[in-house]
């Protein structure tokens, strides 16, 4: 299996995430992962959707296998959620948030990924 495959499956697993959405999610069949699909390379777009659709995953770490598997981020990380604002021992900062709210950010981040993927299409 080609490396950068494996080390997505790594990541996946890493995040604890189902096998058939993380596909879904990246737009990536589940045959390119197994059998003949999983000698085969990714392309430039894939790799540059995935890294767009987990901006967490780190390109050196994927791509060269150098360094953590996940960014570091300066910032602290921000979950928004139904419940009271609150700040977790681990620095994550949970805001509430109303569910018709919390969908259209996701849905604004949803386009962002989009643009930012055809804009990066589009600048070479």
């Amino acid at each position: 299996m080609d490396s950068v495959k494996s080390r997505l499956l790594q990541f996946a697993k890493v995040q604890n995430l189902m096998l058939m959405d993380f596909y879904e999610k990246i737009s990536i069949a589940q045959s390119n992962f197994s059998g003949k699909g999983a000698d085969s390379a990714l392309s430039t777009d894939k790799i540059i959707h995935i890294l767009n659709v987990y901006p967490e995953l780190s390109a050196d770490w994927l791509l060269l296998e150098k360094g953590e598997m996940l960014r570091k981020n300066n910032s602290k990380n921000i979950n928004i959620t139904s419940g009271p604002q609150s700040l977790a021992g681990d620095g994550t900062l949970n805001i509430e948030a109303p569910s018709q709210l919390l969908s259209i950010i996701v849905s604004q981040q949803e386009t962002i990924n989009r643009l930012s993927s055809t804009v990066d299409r589009l600048s070479r």
